[in-house]
């Protein structure tokens, strides 16, 4: 891309900035060695901004391909090469939980993999079920996620390693809950999900503990809407899943889904 560094001076936040460089050094070296390449998985926000850095100097396919899924990575591969196969770049694990008595969380999951010391970019989303969690990882960490994890907590746990077609894939657990707000203002909502004053409410966001649909949000008084996810430091994430109209006092009904 042209004008790479133009580019990237729109792009306030740092983090977000120098993970957009270093996937377009990525598809630099892959156009100059021939040799397809795999990304760090990434938010849909950072596809959206990768996209532009990448399209003009390497082909490449998103994965997973499953609409809900989260977190994604680019392969990239040089115009002239084959499509690459996926499963040589991404695999599923699926843990099993052989206790009966305590079923296994999505922060369970997570917290196995990094007390493993694996960074959280090699990983990609968890799906949680009754017995089993689907994770979807890069394939050369895979063998030592099996050989190295026995244990979640005190519940034993049991690994194989299935393609990336196999993984059962779903939206994550959550939780419904329906608030009545003033207003779609983002200080108001969040006043109502910590069940804290609009003060403490606004002093969250201005503090910088909040995003929005993936970016840090410090203005108090934007307007929220349904499909907007928000991620509020030591509360969890939420999406504004539907607005169900108004009460009789003509409050905001608002329903929410709470990530669990």
């Amino acid at each position: 891309m042209k004008d790479l560094e133009k580019y990237l001076s729109f792009i306030k936040d740092e983090e977000a900035k120098n993970t957009v460089k270093k996937i377009a050094r990525k598809g630099i070296v892959v156009n100059k060695n021939y040799v397809p390449e795999v990304t760090e998985f990434i938010n849909p926000h950072l596809v959206q901004l990768c996209i532009p850095v990448i399209q003009n100097n390497v082909k490449f396919e998103i994965f997973p391909s499953f609409e809900q899924s989260e977190r994604k990575v680019f392969i990239l591969y040089p115009e002239y090469c084959e499509k690459p196969e996926v499963n040589d770049f991404l695999c599923g694990i699926r843990i099993h939980n052989k206790s009966k008595f305590k079923k296994l969380n999505h922060r369970d999951y997570l917290g196995a993999l990094m007390s493993l010391g694996i960074e959280r970019k090699r990983v990609g989303d968890i799906y949680v079920y009754e017995t089993y969690g689907d994770i979807v990882v890069h394939t050369d960490i895979a063998d030592y996620i099996i050989y190295n994890l026995d244990k979640i907590g005190r519940n034993k746990v049991e690994g194989e390693i299935i393609k990336v077609e196999e993984v059962s894939y779903k939206e994550q657990e959550h939780v419904l809950m329906e608030i009545h707000s003033s207003s779609m203002r983002i200080d108001n909502i969040v006043k109502h999900i910590t069940n804290s004053s609009r003060e403490k409410a606004s002093n969250i966001i201005k503090s910088g503990n909040v995003k929005v649909n993936f970016l840090p949000e410090d203005r108090v008084s934007i307007e929220l809407k349904e499909g907007d996810l928000l991620s509020i430091s030591k509360e969890g994430r939420f999406k504004i899943h539907k607005i169900k109209g108004k009460t009789r006092s003509g409050r905001i009904k608002i329903e929410i889904k709470q990530y669990i």
